[in-house]
């Protein structure tokens, strides 16, 4: 996933970080499902200190507040309101021709 992530994008250092330690530690390919894991610790860990406290409620307040976050799977923008955090706009299409990746735009 990160060779196909635009050269500067913010996306592009996190996926090298979490591909890299999640092949050190585990000696297997990384799977979409295990970046969906690792940015929910993340997003979580993140909110833990920004809150300062372990206790449930601090966390999800922490978690409503947290904005432009970066994960495997996008930006990651919460409130009281939204507890997805990704927009459409952190998706994108791709087709694969010839085993090759190419983003449509």
């Amino acid at each position: 996933a990160e060779a196909q992530v635009p050269p500067g994008h913010p996306q592009k250092t996190i996926l090298a970080t979490y591909i890299k330690e999640y092949e050190a530690r585990f000696k297997q390919p990384t799977s979409t499902f295990g970046g969906y894991a690792w940015d929910a610790i993340m997003l979580v860990a993140q909110a833990i200190r920004n809150a300062k406290s372990a206790e449930p409620a601090a966390i999800r307040d922490a978690l409503e507040r947290i904005r432009g976050f970066w994960g495997t799977t996008g930006e990651y923008n919460f409130s009281a309101e939204d507890h997805n955090g990704l927009t459409e706009e952190a998706f994108v299409m791709v087709r694969i021709v010839k085993g090759d990746w190419e983003m449509l735009r």
